[in-house]
């Protein structure tokens, strides 16, 4: 099997990444600076937007991937049919969340806030279909061509909207500009309106298939409710300021997950391991190993420099208001690692056709979080909150991560100490050089061994070059 050039693939994804990432970390450092409080709104509306995506996604966007990648089916018409389903979906998930804010007594402001933001989170769910076509083809600088502008105009009138003090309602409409710009180059590059001849029968097929695509749904809705339901905990027991603070604790861990897990692992290998696992078992083995030890080997040092040095460079970014965020932001580092490794086993899951396995795993890991915020929330709202968080997802890590281990064997025993090795190593070297030096030389007397296990285990040159297959949906 001829494997496609993940370092460019890559970094097509990661320019519209950065350049989206670079914009919003501007935005989010002017809002946290400006108001706790309207950070806060902000944070709870995009906690309700992501829920919303993630419902209108109907869990389809990995189905599409899977489909597209095997080059299964009728791409145009499947297309079509998917997004009626997202769009009927998004309206009714739109209610439910408008009565839902009511009920919780929100101010009709922070209602129309998070309304705004949902409806823009969910109109992403209509093209990331579109985007699923892009990265199955191999195409993802077409991908690229429409962030980044949709990106750069939806922050940039937010930013400017911070800088000019605007209310928190003109500042919300960030998100419907920028994701109503996505659709239109998004319609633009396919040539055609993927609606227009979708027919009963078309419909009617899709159902047949959403057999499959229901397990998506359950785990899809799974994950993304035990991320983020500890948001409205935090609402009801802390306020608006308490959510501003796990806000920017969050943003840090969760910019750099994101970064991996959607650009690198569910954007450029899935789709690989989705093939080669159809096709080739040993070139999935060497795949899947190449990248969980590279994961590992990246995610520590950044781990260690989060815990060591967030009591300065929190505050010192998004200001003292902020300073009771730092335990906060300690406890959720964690949840880099598992992001990293828990996403490729799960992703390597789905390529092996173990849904309904990774579906039990998501469950308890969701009955894990709402036990946790119930019992830790109320007590300590912004450190429960984490706590939550992370306790949940090093849970599921355990099962997924050992599962992958156990059925594909992507890591040697010997590779496992290693890796174990280097990181007691670091913490050891950065204690004992604490005790009698300044903490910039304990740091970096820690940073040591973890440096030496990437530069160890750094990826390969790049895999085969090939030019990049036309994007065809005929």
């Amino acid at each position: 099997m001829k494997l496609k050039s993940i370092p460019r693939r890559l970094g097509y994804i990661l320019g519209a990444q950065w350049t989206r990432d670079l914009s919003w970390t501007i935005f989010t450092i002017l809002l946290a600076r400006r108001s706790p409080d309207i950070m806060g709104q902000i944070v709870l509306a995009l906690t309700y937007g992501y829920l919303v995506k993630t419902v209108a996604d109907v869990g389809l966007n990995d189905f599409l991937l899977s489909t597209f990648a095997r080059r299964e089916g009728r791409p145009r018409a499947l297309l079509g049919e998917v997004s009626w389903l997202k769009m009927v979906v998004l309206l009714a998930a739109l209610g439910v969340t408008w009565l839902i804010t009511g009920w919780q007594h929100y101010t009709p402001e922070l209602r129309l806030i998070v309304f705004c933001i949902a409806a823009g989170l969910g109109l992403d769910a209509l093209s990331d279909s579109f985007f699923a076509l892009c990265q199955a083809r191999g195409r993802q600088d077409v991908e690229m061509r429409i962030r980044v502008p949709s990106a750069l105009i939806g922050i940039g009138y937010g930013i400017a909207c911070v800088l000019l003090h605007a209310p928190p309602i003109l500042i919300a409409l960030y998100k419907p500009l920028e994701s109503l710009l996505c659709i239109a180059l998004a319609l633009s590059a396919l040539g055609r309106n993927p609606l227009a001849g979708v027919g009963t029968s078309g419909m009617l097929d899709l159902a047949r298939q959403m057999k499959s695509g229901l397990i998506f749904t359950c785990m899809a809705a799974c994950a993304m409710f035990y991320n983020k339901i500890n948001v409205i905990f935090l609402k009801q027991y802390g306020g608006d300021a308490d959510v501003g603070g796990y806000g920017v604790a969050w943003e840090t861990v969760e910019g750099l997950s994101v970064l991996v897990s959607s650009a690198l692992l569910g954007k450029v290998i899935f789709p690989l391991l989705a093939k080669s696992w159809q096709q080739d078992r040993e070139a999935f083995r060497r795949l899947a190993g190449q990248t969980a030890r590279t994961l590992w080997a990246a995610s520590l040092p950044v781990i260690f420099l989060i815990c060591v040095e967030s009591d300065r460079f929190l505050p010192l970014i998004y200001g003292p208001n902020y300073a009771s965020a730092v335990t906060a932001q300690r406890l959720l580092t964690p949840c880099l690692a598992t992001a990293f490794l828990h996403n490729l086993a799960a992703y390597a899951m789905i390529g092996m056709r173990r849904h309904k396995l990774l579906l039990g795993f998501y469950l308890s890991g969701l009955v894990l979080n709402i036990v946790c915020c119930f019992t830790m929330i109320p007590a300590m709202p912004l450190e429960g909150a984490a706590l939550s968080l992370t306790i949940t997802k090093v849970w599921v890590a355990i099962l997924t991560v050992s599962f992958f281990q156990w059925a594909a064997k992507p890591m040697t025993l010997g590779q496992w100490a290693l890796m174990l090795g280097a990181a007691a190593a670091s913490v050891a070297l950065w204690w004992g050089v604490g005790l009698a030096l300044p903490r910039e030389l304990a740091e970096l007397a820690g940073l040591v061994p973890l440096l030496a296990l990437f530069w160890f285990w750094r990826p390969p040159p790049p895999f085969e070059k090939d030019e990049a297959a036309p994007l065809t949906v005929a």
